[in-house]
């Protein structure tokens, strides 16, 4: 990886960057609100389930991941999943939460998905 720890703002390629980043040296509350809650479909049960599961550094990683893939081109979530080998679950999911949190927005454009249908191009948000 390279660039700035999305949480931290730290080196993500220093050895055991993970071990002491919990993602709460100020730019966690920035992206996750001070609870530092995992964000999910507040109407599923499943969604919360699944948001429950996830521990931090998993989650830092995950959408550290993504966000990196759509900081160096805006693409569909489709074409995340297919660059990193994510699952569409992993990726929608992490894109949802950085869309929550102003960090990546429709870029207004649509690209075909494997099946053939039109998707939102996600990008990330200038400024």
């Amino acid at each position: 990886m390279t660039g700035r720890c999305l949480f931290c703002d730290g080196n993500p390629d220093e050895p055991n960057h993970y071990a002491h980043c919990d993602g709460r040296q100020g730019r966690q509350e920035a992206l996750y609100g001070q609870m530092g809650d995992v964000p999910y479909e507040r109407e599923s049960a499943t969604s919360a389930a699944a948001a429950a599961t996830i521990d931090g550094e998993r989650l830092a990683r995950l959408e550290a991941r993504v966000f990196e893939v759509l900081a160096r081109r805006p693409q569909t979530c489709d074409a995340v999943e297919l660059s990193t080998g994510l699952s569409h679950q992993t990726v929608s999911a992490r894109i949802r939460g950085l869309v929550q949190r102003c960090r990546v927005v429709d870029s207004g454009r649509r690209a075909p998905t494997r099946s053939g249908r039109l998707a939102t191009v996600w990008q990330v948000r200038a400024g």
